[in-house]
């Protein structure tokens, strides 16, 4: 069954091209959420292997 815009559809190729700004925004905001989930997981991986911690305090001075 094909469409001749009679009842209102659309074919594929005026769809396709209706909203093509829209699914660039899309597609940079999926694309920058992906980036910023896995800098900070990257982050906290290498927060968590870099071996700081804090160090115990020396409250008299040795002389030995």
């Amino acid at each position: 069954m094909t469409s001749n815009g009679c009842n209102g559809a659309r074919s594929l190729d005026s769809t396709a091209s209706f909203h093509p700004k829209g699914s660039i925004v899309i597609s940079v905001i999926v694309l920058l959420s992906v980036v910023s989930v896995a800098a900070i997981a990257g982050s906290i991986v290498v927060t968590a292997r870099d071996g700081y911690r804090r160090q115990p305090r020396e409250t008299f001075a040795r002389t030995v």
